[in-house]
């Protein structure tokens, strides 16, 4: 059985955190869809006795009222679980960055650094390239130029780890960085659950 590489480690971390996260959603879901459905099933019986004996002025006064009481629940709840995804999107990928900060001191993000620069120089293909490394990496520049044949410089910019590249005659920015990977992933993270997704 084949060791996993660190691309397949990072992939199933990130699957089982999604996993765990989107439960967690799903369940949160639930129990508010539940709560609502009581308020409104309460509430519909109060309207529903009350009409059978008043006027029908009264019985459309009640229903007004009803629904601006349903209305201000369900924004409620709404309010309430988006606040609740947010604090959960927030707590899973600070997680998420504690563990890259953890990888990012293990020789295996060395190795990882390093094949990131060989995939880069085959990608240019021979043309110029400026490759950097992130200043908190600075310590490894010398060992990655020896073991890539390829001059690194330390970006001025943090990118919280990776390397970037620029082919200068062909406009092209490599990105590996995790500043970028992780706001890709929180821009397409969502969170699944509830009734719709059963």
């Amino acid at each position: 059985m084949r060791d996993l590489t660190i691309e397949e480690k990072l992939q199933n971390f990130y699957d089982s955190s999604i996993e765990s996260a989107q439960a967690q959603a799903r369940t949160m879901i639930e129990e508010h869809q539940a709560a609502l459905e009581k308020i409104f099933a309460e509430h519909k019986e109060i309207t529903e006795r009350q009409a059978d004996a008043e006027l029908k002025a009264e019985k459309e006064k009640l229903k007004r009222n009803l629904n601006k009481k349903l209305s201000t629940e369900q924004l409620h709840i709404k309010r309430s679980l988006s606040k609740k995804n947010m604090e959960l999107e927030n707590k899973l990928f600070s997680e998420v960055i504690e563990k890259i900060r953890a990888f990012m001191q293990t020789p295996e993000y060395e190795a990882y650094l390093d094949r990131k620069i060989q995939e880069t120089l085959k990608f240019a293909d021979g043309d110029p390239l400026d490759i950097y490394i992130n200043k908190s990496d600075a310590h490894l520049k010398e060992q990655l130029e020896q073991k890539t044949g390829a001059e690194m410089t330390i970006s001025k910019e943090d990118f919280k780890g990776g390397i970037r590249a620029v082919i200068p005659e062909k406009h092209i920015l490599i990105d590996n960085s995790f500043l970028t990977l992780l706001k890709e992933e929180k821009d397409e993270f969502i969170f699944h659950g509830g009734a719709a997704h059963e």
